[in-house]
């Protein structure tokens, strides 16, 4: 039967300290309940420490299926019923709530994100098992060393859950990914074990969460108690800065509030930090002005970023509202950027971190106007980059990380078979076709694999600079200039 697979896993909740001792007839009961059993029978067994438990779910998925627990094999659907199993071992939100709470109060900030962070891993709501298997490599270019990632994490879509998805009658419940109603919810896409931090910013009720499938180390997002579309206003930066005054090791950012140069999901408003270093930081700066204490830089960076700082956080508020407003109206035809057309195009990508006392942001400047020749987008990934990235560029990318499909996992060797050994590319990757051509004139027979890796850095980078509204040529710089200092110049009146 399933008892020593039940016992095993109530013992990794144990050893790992996500059940508590006093919990452990109650997790019995409730996964023999789960299970569809009348009773549980103890056995012995030697308990092997294991660093997360997807090799321990995995008989229990297959004894779900095997007993029709789950009605069809899909990913998905292991998943909703994983969250179930879990959901059994783990404390209640409140419970999560009251643990990361004192130890903020007690230890501080980073001990609390550390308690939750590690919670999360362990209770496999973040999918270590999976986002061990991105690709990762790092690239040096002229803007400094790029964060690559090909993205394997999150598991396709199958035809039968999108079959499934059809049938299911729409309750508006929860009305999308992000809403704080997921908690405990057992529909899809299987948030039973989900627990979520509760936050103030700004006066306004907020929830702290981690990614699923992180990107970087503690990638959290911060989600609005309400269902509210996002935009960027003078409030988005005071949640930015009160965020990161609670928790000064991480930093937080919106993605602008317009399609194109927004995020993914733009139906609900939230932010994205964490504890990572970003290429983007370490911008060098071009050219540098102080207007009442607040320092201004244009970084030389592949988007058009303008960076403010000051150890006083109601300067840089200021600042900051007074460049997006200055920002929303601003249009220089000889760049081809409109603020307005028959919809306003121009946004802002805020990013704020602290170091000791210095409260820094990034503003990226965006623009979202199409043409015939760039339906997508004129500053976005323009068609000759969309053989690597087609998708929006948003705040991950932004800051220099890459999030690249997960075809190129297959893709790529044979491109580089193809590059060494002077083959020619399967029809099925002629999207690539160009782009061999360019790469057979680069290569000189050193190291195919880094050289291809590197390659792709480069073609991510042409996208980001693509993205870009002040282009890295004489003319765009000059005229990232003239924005500037006529910035500059309504500060100083």
């Amino acid at each position: 039967m399933i008892y020593k697979q039940i016992k095993e896993i109530v013992y990794y909740g144990l050893e790992t300290g996500i059940l508590n001792p006093l919990d452990y007839e109650y997790a019995i009961n409730k996964l023999i309940d789960l299970f569809g059993l009348d009773a549980f029978v103890d056995v012995d067994f030697e308990y092997q420490a294991v660093e997360e438990p997807s090799n321990l779910l995995k008989p229990l998925l297959n004894y779900a299926c095997e007993h029709k627990l789950i009605d069809v094999d899909t990913v998905l659907n292991r998943d909703l019923f994983e969250a179930k199993i879990m959901d059994c071992i783990i404390p209640r939100p409140s419970e999560v709530y009251a643990e990361f709470a004192e130890l903020y109060h007690e230890d501080g900030a980073k001990s609390a994100t550390d308690y939750y962070y590690y919670s999360s891993q362990k209770s496999n709501y973040i999918k270590t098992s999976r986002t061990n298997k991105n690709i990762i490599w790092k690239s040096e270019t002229p803007y400094g060393v790029l964060d690559m990632t090909i993205n394997l994490s999150k598991p396709e879509k199958d035809p039968r859950d999108i079959i499934a998805s059809g049938k299911k009658s729409s309750t508006d419940y929860p009305k999308c990914l992000l809403c704080k109603e997921h908690v405990g919810f057992s529909g899809r896409p299987g948030r039973t074990s989900h627990r979520i931090i509760p936050l103030e910013l700004n006066d306004e009720f907020f929830y702290l969460q981690y990614s699923p499938y992180v990107y970087y180390n503690e990638h959290c997002i911060v989600l609005m108690a309400e269902h509210e579309p996002m935009d960027v206003t003078e409030k988005t930066f005071k949640r930015l800065f009160d965020f990161v005054d609670q928790f000064p090791h991480y930093f937080l950012g919106s993605n602008a509030g317009l399609p194109i140069v927004g995020g993914s999901i733009l139906s609900h408003e939230h932010y994205q930090g964490g504890n990572h270093h970003f290429a983007m930081e370490d911008a060098k700066v071009l050219d540098h002005h102080i207007v009442d204490g607040v320092e201004i830089e244009r970084v030389y960076w592949p988007l058009s970023v303008l960076r403010l700082r000051s150890e006083n956080r109601e300067k840089v508020e200021q600042v900051a509202l007074k460049l997006y407003d200055y920002w929303k109206e601003y249009s220089d035809e000889s760049v081809g950027i409109f603020a307005h057309t028959d919809a306003p195009h121009n946004a802002i990508t805020p990013i704020v971190r602290k170091k000791g006392d210095l409260y820094e942001l990034d503003m990226t400047l965006r623009n979202n106007l199409t043409s015939e020749e760039f339906p997508l987008g004129i500053f976005h990934p323009h068609p000759k980059q969309h053989n690597i990235k087609k998708e929006n560029i948003g705040l991950i990318e932004v800051m220099g990380l890459a999030v690249l499909p997960a075809r190129l996992e297959e893709e790529l060797p044979v491109i580089e078979d193809c590059l060494v050994n002077k083959k020619e590319l399967p029809a099925e990757l002629s999207v690539h076709k160009e782009w061999l051509q360019e790469l057979r004139t680069l290569y000189t027979g050193e190291d195919a694999h880094q050289f291809l890796y590197d390659q792709v850095a480069k073609v991510f980078m042409r996208c980001i600079e693509d993205s870009g509204v002040f282009k890295q040529d004489k003319e765009g710089q000059d005229a990232f200039i003239k924005f500037t200092e006529g910035f500059v110049n309504v500060l100083n009146k």
